[in-house]
């Protein structure tokens, strides 16, 4: 056709112009509706994410890596995104690569409150607690190797099993310790964990926090026995082997982490007396002085409750008992020695020795507090620098006659 002669309704007239086919528009619009989407999951626009899905988009839409718009608002434990989904029909189990929407909410970035809501919401609408991913790993272990006590302890009150191990043997206690979180290794211990489990590479917890230099949860897990262990378990929170192992307790951190770690706290956790420690504290009541009390003693510094006063009696007089005075050793030498009383000595010995570490370690931390004391109120300390010396003095004689003894056995 010559220029200029076309009609107004030639098809001529498209030469050159790019048509859309339908539904090339509509997959456009779609991709346009998915991103829309994601921005108002992750900024929590409940209202712009109502609207999207009214007009008509998938509620299992998939995006980036096959998530779910509810597995995106979990991962950042948005409760009131989740909800809305879940009321508008999503999947509350969905799953990719074994990852669940549950998993997604016990690792978010978020207040632990939100994670806790968003956690109980999703439990409700029958996720699976003990669903396990690729790793064999539990939504209890994501959220104890993330910190968070609350979600961990209600996850174990909805069935979540709490000794479960993974692939590479690790429990939530383990995961716990691994990454330093204290409050969740109470939480669990009270709740019956474990704490002798060991990895497929035969670490415990208590290994794992030393390995990763976290020693005041390595302090607890060793002082922790099954007094700590199961208290809601179990009607008698007290067994004499605890409080011992709690005395004996290991001695090789440092002053300043055991600065940071306060033995008292262990042994009013177990007993379930944790709502005295404030009293004891304001009146510089350490350990070794509390398990020195008697009755009259504990009413005088304001313990008054007969069941508070009970329970601290019933655990110094097991410790009473418990102690041997160290002289008893020497009743050894009246005997012709055995094969066992020659180990049974020298364990004894041990024992005795770890005993006086956890006393002075004790001393060191209270002066670490209360050194301008000592400047101020006390008298020249020469006297106490001498006697320290003979203490040094004494303590080396005994490493040599040991090594003597080790050497001709």
């Amino acid at each position: 056709v010559a220029g200029g002669d076309e009609g107004s309704d030639s098809d001529d007239w498209d030469i050159g112009v790019v048509r859309q086919e339908p539904q090339l528009l509509d997959q456009m619009w779609q991709m346009d509706k998915n991103e829309a989407l994601k921005k108002a999951l992750f900024c929590g626009d409940v209202s712009l994410i109502e609207e999207l899905l009214n007009s008509g988009l998938n509620i299992e839409t998939s995006f980036q890596f096959g998530w779910t718009p509810l597995m995106c608002a979990a991962s950042v434990a948005n409760f009131a995104v989740v909800r809305l989904l879940l009321d508008r029909g999503a999947n509350a189990c969905f799953e990719i690569d074994k990852y669940t929407v549950l998993m997604a909410a016990c690792t978010a970035q978020a207040s632990e409150e939100n994670i806790l809501n968003t956690v109980e919401l999703l439990l409700s609408r029958n996720a699976d607690p003990n669903f396990t991913c690729r790793k064999q790993m539990t939504a209890l272990m994501y959220a104890a190797r993330k910190g968070y006590s609350r979600v961990a302890a209600f996850l174990v009150a909805h069935g979540s099993h709490i000794n479960a191990q993974d692939e590479n043997g690790y429990t939530a206690l383990i995961w716990a310790a691994q990454h330093g979180h204290k409050s969740v290794i109470l939480k669990l211990l009270e709740l019956g964990a474990d704490k002798n489990l060991q990895t497929k590479d035969e670490k415990t917890a208590a290994d794992l926090a030393k390995i990763n230099k976290h020693l005041e949860i390595f302090s607890l897990l060793s002082l922790a026995a099954n007094h700590l262990q199961g208290r809601y378990q179990r009607e008698k929170t007290v067994e004499r082997d605890a409080i011992c192992k709690f005395l004996t307790a290991v001695s090789d951190h440092s002053i300043g982490s055991y600065s940071a770690f306060h033995d008292i706290e262990v042994f009013l956790h177990g007993l379930g007396l944790e709502h005295i420690r404030g009293l004891l504290e304001e009146q510089d009541i350490a350990l070794r002085q509390l398990l020195t009390m008697q009755k009259d003693d504990l009413i005088q510094i304001g313990i008054t409750n007969p069941g508070d006063q009970q329970k601290l009696l019933d655990a110094i007089n097991d410790l009473q008992v418990e102690e041997k005075k160290f002289e008893d050793l020497s009743e050894i030498m009246k005997l012709e020695l055995s094969e066992d009383e020659l180990l049974k000595f020298l364990q004894q010995l041990n024992k005795e020795c770890s005993k006086l570490i956890t006393p002075v370690q004790t001393m060191n931390h209270h002066f670490l507090k209360n050194s301008h004391k000592m400047v101020l109120q006390w008298a020249p300390t020469q006297c106490y620098v001498e006697v320290c010396k003979d203490v040094i003095c004494n303590v080396k004689k005994l490493g040599e006659e040991v090594g003597k003894l080790k050497d001709l056995v």
